[in-house]
C-alpha cells in the first residue's frame, strides 16, 4: 500500500487528518496518521536500492570468478608465490563484502551505500597498487626466454608492452570500480531538515 500511495498520490494534496485516521482504522492499521506519513518518507528514501542491488549481483559474481581464477593461478603449476596468495586473500575479502553489500541493498539496510562505497574503494586500491607495482617493478624473465631477451630492442618492446598493459588495466579498472563505488554511494539517505 505504501508503494501505491507514493506512486499515485501527489505529496502536495492535503488529506484531512481525521479522514486518514479513519482510513487507517478501517484498514486495520495500528499506525497513527503521523506514523503513516513518516513511513511514506522512509519508503521513498530506499527507492534507489533495488537498482543498486541488481548491479551488486553482477559485481559479486564477477568478483567470485576473479577469486576462483586467482586461486587456480596461484595454486597450479604456474608458480606458487606469496604475492599470489595475498592477492587471492584480499580478493576473497572484497568478494565477501560484495556479497554483504548485495544483501544490505536487498534488505534496505541504510549502511549499504557506505559499505558498498568502502568495499569498491578497497578494490580500486588493490587494482591500482597491483598494476602500478607490476608496471614499474623490475621484470623477471623466465630462464627459457633469456636468450630471446638478449636483444635490447626486444627487451625494450616487451617492457613497453608490459608497462602499457598494466597501466591501461590499472587506469581503466580503477576508474570503472571508482564509478561503481560512487554509484553505490549515491544511494545514501541524507538527513532531512526540520520542516
Amino acid at each position: 500500500m505504501l508503494g501505491l500511495y507514493s506512486i499515485f498520490m501527489d505529496r502536495f494534496v492535503s488529506i484531512p487528518r481525521e479522514a486518514l485516521a479513519a482510513l487507517l482504522k478501517t484498514a486495520g492499521s495500528p499506525l497513527t496518521p503521523e506514523q503513516f506519513v513518516a513511513t511514506l518518507s522512509q519508503a521513498d528514501d530506499f527507492r534507489k536500492y533495488p537498482g543498486r542491488a541488481s548491479v551488486s549481483i553482477v559485481s559479486k559474481y564477477m568478483m567470485l570468478v576473479a577469486v576462483i581464477l586467482s586461486a587456480i593461478w596461484t595454486c597450479l603449476p604456474f608458480g606458487f608465490s606469496i604475492e599470489g596468495v595475498l592477492v587471492t586473500l584480499i580478493l576473497a575479502v572484497i568478494t565477501y563484502f560484495e556479497f554483504r553489500v548485495h544483501a544490505a541493498f536487498r534488505d534496505r539496510d541504510p549502511v549499504a551505500p557506505t559499505l558498498g562505497y568502502r568495499n569498491q574503494l578497497g578494490f580500486v586500491a588493490l587494482i591500482v597498487v597491483y598494476c602500478f607495482y607490476h608496471a614499474f617493478a623490475p621484470m623477471q624473465v623466465p630462464a627459457g626466454y633469456r636468450e630471446i631477451m638478449g636483444d635490447p630492442d626486444t627487451t625494450r618492446l616487451i617492457r613497453f608492452v608490459t608497462i602499457g598493459t598494466y597501466l591501461t588495466i590499472g587506469v581503466v579498472g580503477g576508474i570503472s570500480q571508482f564509478c561503481l563505488a560512487w554509484y553505490y554511494r549515491s544511494a545514501r539517505i541524507r538527513p532531512r531538515s526540520a520542516e
